[in-house]
């Protein structure tokens, strides 16, 4: 969850920044309200999501910090804590995290 609070922060700066120089901020007004979802980056494709990173500054390691966004962890994390859901139309998508067949043998 971090990422996506850094992320925000950057979109937050850049907002601000280009208001101060008398540059459109829209873009990024929309960004921040994508933004608002903690499980966006789950419900749109890699190419939309780069767009995204870019906007907001990154431009090293997008991969990296993508694939973090993503990841499994992240994904558990936000199913734990509700805010994504078996029925939500997800992009990505791992199989639900169920702690009572954690230790189960599987064949």
């Amino acid at each position: 969850m971090t990422k996506l609070k850094e992320i925000e922060l950057m979109n937050e700066t850049t907002i601000a920044y280009l208001k101060k120089i008398g540059v459109d901020s829209q873009r990024n007004e929309i960004i921040k309200q994508i933004l608002k979802d903690e499980a966006c980056f789950f419900k749109m494709n890699r190419e939309d999501a780069y767009i995204i990173l870019k906007d907001v500054g990154i431009s090293n390691k997008i991969e990296e910090i993508y694939t973090g966004l993503i990841s499994k962890e992240e994904y558990y994390y936000l199913q734990q804590s509700g805010k994504i859901h078996d029925y939500d139309e997800l992009k990505i998508k791992y199989d639900s995290y169920n702690e009572n067949e954690l230790f189960k043998k599987k064949n």
